[in-house]
């Protein structure tokens, strides 16, 4: 097939989760024998070139704003613009991202392309502005009225103006978002968990559907045994440091590790709006000499942080879409703690090969930190159960088959 991939980012820009699922699906399907051309946003216009296989195209007129307040008109100006670059013989496109996703419901409706188009829904955007969560950090229901925009962090964090604005736009754009989806023929949701909680916040209105298809693992991070470990001391925490990330409780949680006089060190790949304000809670915690913060660490070096690391823990306030660090830690062995909602519980069996925890528990979360850090043993057989799990059910190739069911539907 002769397939488009419409994305904003594409390694090796934004490297994101999702910008990274959709590099390896389209190296997987590329070594499958299909024609892949990646169409994306650049600096400038440029004519077709090869990389690694792909077929890139970057437009600077396609993507415009990061965003745009009145949706609908600024994705249905954009349509005739990603007309006039879908390449000859094009059998389908696939959206990866938000905007480009509106974008190609747009072009569908203008009926200026007849051919099949599917759209992979990452994270919460056809119900959600933020992420799922209040700024209190319990998990949103969904805004309805303008009432219900005083808790959303993205309107709390504004001035006046902001605040006025922000509000407006996640009000009048939601309802267009779920209406232009339904224009989409395939729509694919990256785990179980987040097409539930779409299909159940309470301004979803369009009704659910759709398959599921995870997210693949690195096509290069699977070769070989499983990798040494270091002192059993070390911990990771890799995302981005926001409030729905959970960041704090993980904080808290060591501060009570350290009581019990359990050595550790933790080691933090990211950055985020609330970086500084976390550097801040460690000293505050008394634990900032043992809390290593190395800001954005480029994705091409993740792999020897995991394969650093004997326990990485994702203590996710949000229902985690997918959750790739912790994937990307079982894949290399580590033992993993994450939180018991959202998508970590669809692949991890408790105990058996990761931990799970409730969300916002420092004190349960700091008990099997504990746990791990004392028991060698039980750290050894939850990594290499999980590594066994991972190359089991998310290889890249696996995950590319299942996407070529669901285009020839």
């Amino acid at each position: 097939m002769n397939i488009v991939f419409l994305t904003k980012y594409f390694p090796p820009d934004s490297i994101g989760g999702g910008e990274i699922s959709a590099y390896y699906l389209a190296k997987s399907l590329s070594a499958r024998g299909h024609r892949l051309t990646i169409l994306k946003k650049g600096k400038e216009n440029k004519k077709g070139f090869k990389r690694e296989g792909l077929e890139i195209l970057e437009r600077k007129d396609l993507f415009t704003k990061e965003v745009p307040n009145f949706e609908k008109r600024w994705a249905k100006s954009r349509a005739p613009i990603l007309a006039s670059q879908i390449p000859k013989g094009t059998d389908l496109i696939h959206a990866h991202d938000f905007h480009s996703a509106l974008i190609l419901s747009e072009l569908k409706l203008s009926g200026s392309f007849q051919k099949s188009t599917v759209a992979t829904i990452r994270d919460y955007w056809p119900v959600c502005g933020y992420g799922k969560v209040r700024m209190d950090a319990s998990v949103c229901p969904g805004c309805v009225t303008w009432r219900d925009f005083r808790h959303c962090p993205k309107v709390v964090r504004g001035n006046l103006i902001q605040k006025f604005v922000r509000a407006f736009r996640y009000h009048h754009n939601i309802p267009y978002r779920q209406r232009a989806l339904s224009a989409i023929d395939q729509i694919v949701y990256i785990s179980k968990a987040l097409k539930q909680e779409i299909a159940n916040s309470k301004n979803q209105t369009s009704g659910q559907r759709g398959y599921v298809v995870y997210n693949p693992i690195p096509l290069d991070w699977h070769r070989g045994e499983i990798p040494s470990k270091s002192d059993g001391k070390t911990l990771l925490f890799a995302g981005l440091l926001d409030l729905h990330k959970g960041f704090d409780v993980l904080l808290r949680a060591l501060k009570i590790v350290k009581e019990s006089k359990v050595e550790f060190k933790l080691t933090v790949a990211g950055t985020g709006q609330s970086f500084l304000q976390y550097k801040r809670l460690a000293s505050k915690l008394g634990i900032k000499s043992r809390v290593n913060f190395l800001g954005r660490i480029p994705y091409r070096l993740m792999r020897d942080l995991y394969r650093k690391s004997d326990i990485v823990v994702a203590p996710s306030s949000w229902p985690e879409p997918f959750g790739r660090t912790v994937i990307e830690g079982m894949l290399l062995a580590c033992a993993v703690i994450a939180t018991d909602h959202g998508a970590p519980p669809e692949f991890i069996q408790d105990n058996e090969n990761g931990i799970l925890v409730r969300p916002r528990d420092s004190e349960g979360l700091a008990e099997k930190i504990i746990l791990l850090l004392k028991n060698p043993g039980l750290r050894k057989r939850l990594g290499a159960e999980a590594r066994k799990y991972v190359l089991n059910h998310f290889d890249p190739d696996k995950i590319a088959k299942q996407y070529e069911t669901i285009y020839c539907n």
